[in-house]
């Protein structure tokens, strides 16, 4: 691993893409009668046995991460190799990261760090008072963390001990959403909250759903919980009431992916579902519904652009579900999922990462890619940190990495005073 990384740094520091001379992921001919291209590829440089178990991506960066706990960040655009670093160690997940500024914040079970987000340069870790349930939400001044001890937690980026602390009546697993300037949070006993971010004044909570332990996801259109009751809900950003409920024939273990006009929900039991957004005016609630669909990559005008469940890539249109291009994808199966751009991101466990695109976008130039190894223009010379992550040695001494043994930490907790506020 550390001669193939090296290896890899070096390609970037003169600009060559370090997908070069690989065969094409995904078949080409495939993708462009689908008016689709490869963008780039990425094979990443796994350790013999070592796989990809998490993949993520936030905002402009792709976040690659191994089961024993190494962390690839990737510029989304280029597919340039920015950093790599060992956050955690095997048995504790990588949960989604969220940025802050110029910061990337990765919370584990016992502990949460603060990397460079560009760079990945170690900022602060901390060992928290609490066992960790939820990834962290951040709106740039602060990071918000759910607890399995029943407890919602405020941190500001630059202090080590909370800012402040609210009770829910049930473990917090799911992650939290902001809106504006509110703060909303679920407990896995299926009630959902609302309070001010800055600090925690009540603002409502809502009746109680089924078990909630997906993560929450927010837009103007509301505010919508995947339960364990078999129900999708939108509520209300406003009052928490309930503005719509979608049945499905199972659980809900995953969030809703959102775009502006359609809400895409799976069901392991019924496949993907587009559901109407809209509150009024809708006849139909679920639009449509494919057994084979596993997720929503992306979307325009016409097209939904899917993942299936037996590794396919799925061109449905839009208004009606109606597949009209089948693009085998063998061993992709973690999307990552961007309603917001024209693009589709696939990783696989064997540590390939791919990104196709709308025929017609300019292909990615080498310079484009050392650029993007370097972080934003203007952040100056590559960095001692950037070079560090070429090799083991310096994850190793990762100064944020937890030096915690054994299994993640939990359990049940016997905090049961509900969310008032205080």
């Amino acid at each position: 691993m550390p001669q193939k990384l090296a290896l890899i740094c070096s390609l970037l520091a003169l600009g060559v893409s370090p997908a070069l001379g690989e065969g094409d992921f995904i078949d080409s001919s495939a993708l462009h009668a689908a008016g689709l291209v490869k963008y780039w590829q990425l094979p990443l440089p796994l350790q013999p046995g070592q796989e990809l178990g998490f993949s993520y991506l936030v905002d402009d960066q792709v976040y690659a991460a191994t089961r024993d706990g190494y962390v690839y960040a990737i510029d989304a655009q280029t597919g340039a190799i920015r950093w790599v670093k060992q956050v955690t160690t095997a048995g504790y997940p990588i949960r989604q990261p969220c940025h802050a500024g110029s910061q990337t914040v990765f919370v584990t079970p016992p502990a949460f760090f603060q990397y460079d987000r560009y760079s990945g340069q170690p900022i602060r870790g901390v060992e928290t008072r609490f066992p960790t349930g939820s990834a962290a939400v951040s709106d740039g001044l602060r990071f918000y963390i759910g607890g399995i001890d029943q407890r919602i937690y405020a941190f500001f980026l630059d202090q080590d001990f909370e800012d402040w602390k609210a009770r829910a009546t049930g473990q917090i697993v799911s992650q939290p959403a902001l809106l504006d300037r509110y703060l909303y949070f679920a407990g896995d006993d299926g009630s959902v909250y609302a309070c001010v971010a800055a600090d925690k004044q009540y603002y409502w909570r809502a009746r109680r759903v089924g078990s909630i332990t997906a993560d929450l996801a927010a837009s103007n259109n509301g505010i919508y919980v995947a339960s364990r009751d078999h129900s999708l809900y939108a509520l209300s950003p406003q009052d928490g009431g309930v503005l719509w409920r979608t049945r499905f024939s199972g659980p809900l273990y995953e969030p809703p992916v959102l775009t502006p006009e359609v809400v895409f929900q799976y069901c392991p039991d019924d496949g993907l579902a587009a559901v109407n957004a809209g509150t009024v005016g809708v006849e139909e609630r679920v639009r449509w519904t494919l057994p084979r669909g596993r997720k929503l990559l992306t979307t325009d005008e016409k097209w939904a652009y899917l993942l299936a469940r037996d590794e396919s890539i799925l061109v449905a249109k839009l208004d009606d579900g109606n597949i009209v291009h089948d693009i085998p994808a063998a061993g992709f199966t973690m999307p990552m999922p961007s309603p917001g751009v024209a693009a589709l991101y696939l990783a696989s466990k064997d540590g390939r990462i791919f990104c196709a695109r709308k025929r017609g976008v300019p292909i990615v130039l080498a310079e484009e890619v050392r650029r993007a190894s370097l972080g934003p223009a203007g952040a100056g010379e590559e960095s001692e940190a950037t070079a560090e992550a070429a090799g083991a040695k310096a994850a190793e001494e990762d100064p944020l990495k937890s030096k915690r043994p054994g299994p993640p930490i939990g359990g049940k907790s016997k905090v049961s005073k509900e969310y008032t506020g205080d």
